[in-house]
């Protein structure tokens, strides 16, 4: 989690250098609940890589203003293991409720009981909203080795 956390303090600084002086940096806090999964076979999976899971029990906290969206918490994944995550995204397209992020997610998790997986991706997800409550969807693309799978993603949280 410690490797998580700083991570997650790279990846807010360079948001910090463009910000205006006058933006707050929490305007509303959302807390993530549970997540569900579907997986798309793109590749064979070996026993790394294939899925057990598509609930995600789990619990973040996000950190959102007009630009920019920090988020820090932490699931267990389709392979069955703790994830812990950290995102900075910007909103790039808004229309009423629904809103497109792009960012960066640092990660880590364990593939084996000996072999942590360490990443640091971009993402892109759409964010749907309604008074206090929202889901974020996401689409990750699959990578050989790492995850055979593409994934569609959903995750729920309630704002505060």
């Amino acid at each position: 989690m410690k490797r998580v956390v700083f991570g997650f303090l790279l990846l807010i600084l360079p948001l910090g250098i463009f910000a205006a002086p006058t933006d707050k940096l929490c305007n509303q806090i959302w807390f993530h609940l549970a997540g569900m999964s579907k997986h798309v076979e793109v590749y064979e999976p070996n026993e790394y890589t294939r899925y057990k899971r598509q609930t995600h029990p789990g619990l973040g906290v996000e950190c959102q203003n007009e630009k920019y969206t920090l988020a820090l918490g932490k699931f267990v994944n389709s392979l069955d293991r703790p994830f812990q995550y950290a995102t900075a995204a910007t909103d790039i397209l808004s229309l009423a409720d629904i809103k497109l992020f792009v960012g960066l997610l640092a990660g880590e998790y364990g593939r084996t009981v000996r072999e942590p997986l360490k990443i640091i991706s971009p993402i892109a997800y759409v964010e749907y909203t309604y008074k206090y409550a929202g889901i974020n969807f996401f689409v990750l693309p699959p990578a050989r080795g790492y995850n055979d799978y593409a994934i569609f993603f959903t995750q729920f949280k309630l704002g505060f």
